[in-house]
């Protein structure tokens, strides 16, 4: 669990730091891009995400869970800060970003463990 909480959370700071820079194109340097409110945003989505993550089995419930925690927690940012930029599009953009990233590490660690197991049974003399 802590493990894809971890992943969650740099994740998630490497997808708000990316729309940091899509959104604030003037600001040059990185520790800005990481210090901004929609950085903190994103990773606090990749935190509950990661947590939903391990909780669930389906990736693509997991995908259009992180959506709505996406825009759930952009929406809470705008109450709380007041930052007009549209909730809306930027929770689900970074929350389908996260869903995504999500769904690829769970679609590859899935494949390794069959590629292992196959691996194996070759070993043993399967498929001779």
């Amino acid at each position: 669990m802590i493990r894809k909480i971890f992943i969650g959370l740099i994740s998630g700071a490497l997808v708000g730091i990316f729309v940091s820079a899509i959104i604030q194109p003037t600001t040059t340097e990185l520790i800005e891009l990481f210090l901004t409110k929609i950085t903190a945003t994103a990773i606090i989505t990749g935190g509950l995400g990661g947590v939903y993550a391990h909780l669930s089995k389906s990736k693509l419930q997991v995908f259009f869970v992180l959506i709505i925690i996406g825009i759930i927690t952009f929406y809470l940012k705008r109450i709380i800060t007041g930052q007009n930029l549209d909730a809306l599009t930027m929770g689900a953009f970074v929350g389908a970003m996260l869903g995504g990233i999500f769904a690829i590490i769970r679609k590859i660690k899935h494949t390794y463990i069959i590629y292992m197991k196959l691996r194996k049974r070759r070993r043993k003399g399967f498929g001779k």
